[in-house]
C-alpha cells in the first residue's frame, strides 16, 4: 500500500511538473492562465501501445539507424527525474550532451545530473553555462570519460520537407530511475514546418509517437542526421502549447491538427545559439543510404 500511494504522489506531482515545465517555464511574459487552460481536440481513437515482448520487423535501413540511435543517444538522470540527450559533441575526454530545458529542470534543486551511456556506464554531469538559449527549450550537459562515444552527425539543412521520413529515439520515463537502457524507437513522417515557432522553440510536426522520457532525444533524418529534439507529444491532456513566439495562439482548427503531432526543436535553432563549437567536429555519415 505504501509503494501504491508513494507511486502515485509521484505521479501528481509529475503532473503539476509538466504543465509547469512545459507550458508555464518557456512563456515568459505571457498570460499563464492562457497558457495553462485546458484545451478541448477531438482524438481520434488511440493504437494500442506496442507492448514490450511485441516484435517490430525493421527494414535493413531503419535497422541500421536504430543501431545508430543507440549509439548517440543516452538517458539523462535529472533530481528524481529522467528523460533523453544527444551525444553531440566531444573534445578529448570531454563529451557534451543536448537535452530540453525542462528535462534539467528537476535536478536544479542540488545540480543533481547523471548521464547513462549506451554501454550502460553512468556519469557525473554538469549543466554547461556558457551559451544563452533565451526562451528556447534546450540545455547541454557535460561529462568526462576516457570511453570513446560516437556523436551525432547534424543535419546542415535549415528544415526537413514534408512528407520526409523521420525516426524519433529516447528513453520512456521509468518511476523506478532505472539505468537500465531500454531505447524506444519509432518511425513516422514529417507532417507540418510551422511557420512560427511555438514557445519553447517547437517548430517540427511528425507522426511519430513520443512518449515522457524521450523529450530531448533525437529526431533523426534518412542519412541518421540529427534534424531536431524530441521534446511535446502528440494530443495534451492539459495546457495549451500552441502559443506561438510572437504572443498569438492558434485557432481551435489549428490547434486540433497540431495536436495529432510531436514536436520537435529544429537543430538549426540550436546550432543558431550554440553552434560554433560544434560544426568543426562532426563525423561523415554518408555511409548510410
Amino acid at each position: 500500500m505504501q509503494k501504491f500511494l508513494t507511486a502515485s504522489l509521484f505521479g501528481l506531482i509529475c503532473f503539476l511538473s509538466g504543465v509547469f515545465t512545459q507550458y508555464v517555464l518557456p512563456v515568459g511574459s505571457l498570460n499563464k492562465l492562457m497558457e495553462c487552460e485546458e484545451i478541448t481536440v477531438s482524438s481520434p481513437t488511440p493504437k494500442p501501445e506496442i507492448q514490450p515482448n511485441e516484435v517490430i520487423v525493421l527494414s535493413s535501413k531503419e535497422q541500421e539507424i536504430k543501431s545508430y540511435a543507440e549509439k548517440i543517444t543516452v538517458k539523462v538522470l535529472s533530481g528524481q527525474n529522467s528523460g533523453s540527450g544527444i551525444l553531440i559533441h566531444r573534445q578529448g575526454n570531454s563529451y557534451q550532451v543536448v537535452t530540453n530545458d525542462h528535462v534539467l529542470l528537476f535536478g536544479r534543486q542540488d545540480n543533481s545530473y547523471k548521464i547513462i551511456t549506451p554501454d550502460g556506464k553512468i556519469y557525473p554531469a554538469k549543466v554547461v553555462n556558457q551559451f544563452n538559449f533565451e526562451k528556447y527549450d534546450l540545455g547541454l550537459l557535460q561529462f568526462e570519460s576516457d570511453s570513446v562515444y560516437e556523436v551525432v552527425s547534424l543535419s546542415r539543412l535549415p528544415s526537413p520537407a514534408i512528407g520526409e521520413t523521420v525516426y524519433a529515439a529516447g528513453f520512456p520515463y521509468e518511476v523506478d530511475n532505472s539505468v537500465k537502457n531500454s531505447l524506444t524507437f519509432t518511425t513516422g513522417k514529417v507532417n507540418l514546418i510551422s511557420d512560427l515557432s511555438f514557445r519553447g522553440g517547437y517548430k517540427i510536426g511528425y507522426t511519430n509517437d513520443v512518449k515522457k522520457g524521450m523529450s530531448g532525444g533525437p529526431l533523426l533524418n534518412q542519412q541518421g542526421q540529427l534534424i531536431g529534439i524530441n521534446g511535446r507529444h502528440k494530443y495534451p491532456a492539459w495546457g495549451n502549447p500552441y502559443i506561438f513566439e510572437d504572443g498569438t495562439v492558434a485557432s481551435p482548427e489549428k490547434k486540433e491538427e497540431m495536436s495529432q503531432y510531436s514536436w520537435a526543436i529544429p537543430i538549426e535553432t540550436f546550432l543558431r545559439l550554440a553552434g560554433n563549437f560544434i560544426i568543426k567536429n562532426q563525423p561523415d555519415l554518408s555511409q548510410i543510404n
